[in-house]
C-alpha cells in the first residue's frame, strides 16, 4: 500500500549536489514544489524543498546546512531586502536573490 504524496509534500534528496545537478539537467522544466522562503509567514517552522540556483549557491547553502529535508525558522522577512532564518541553531542572513532560491513547506 503506497501512500500518495499530498500537494505540500516535498522531494527529498540524499544529497545537495543531487538536487542542484537534476536541476541542471533537467532545466527550468522541472517541477518546483514548495513556496519562495520570501512568500511565507515569518516566525513559522518550515522545511526546505528544493534549492534553485548554479552550483556556487548549492554549495553556498550546503555549507551554511540549508539542505533539501533541513528545517529552519523564518525569523524576518525583510520586505523584499534580506531575510533571516535560524538553522540547527545558528541565525543565518540571506539576502533576496539567495531567499528567492529556497522552496520551503510548512514543517
Amino acid at each position: 500500500m503506497t501512500k500518495e504524496p499530498s500537494e505540500t509534500s516535498c522531494l527529498l534528496l540524499s544529497d545537495i549536489q543531487t538536487q542542484c545537478l537534476w536541476r541542471k539537467k533537467c532545466g527550468n522544466r522541472a517541477v518546483q514544489a514548495g513556496t519562495p522562503l520570501p512568500e511565507t509567514c515569518c516566525n513559522s517552522r518550515l522545511r526546505v524543498c528544493a534549492i534553485n540556483g548554479d552550483r556556487q549557491t548549492c554549495a553556498k547553502m550546503a555549507h551554511l546546512g540549508v539542505l533539501p529535508g533541513s528545517e529552519l525558522e523564518l525569523l524576518c522577512k525583510g520586505g523584499g531586502q534580506q531575510c533571516m532564518i535560524k538553522v540547527n541553531g545558528g541565525t543565518i542572513s540571506l539576502d533576496a536573490p539567495t531567499a528567492a532560491n529556497i522552496l520551503v513547506t510548512p514543517a
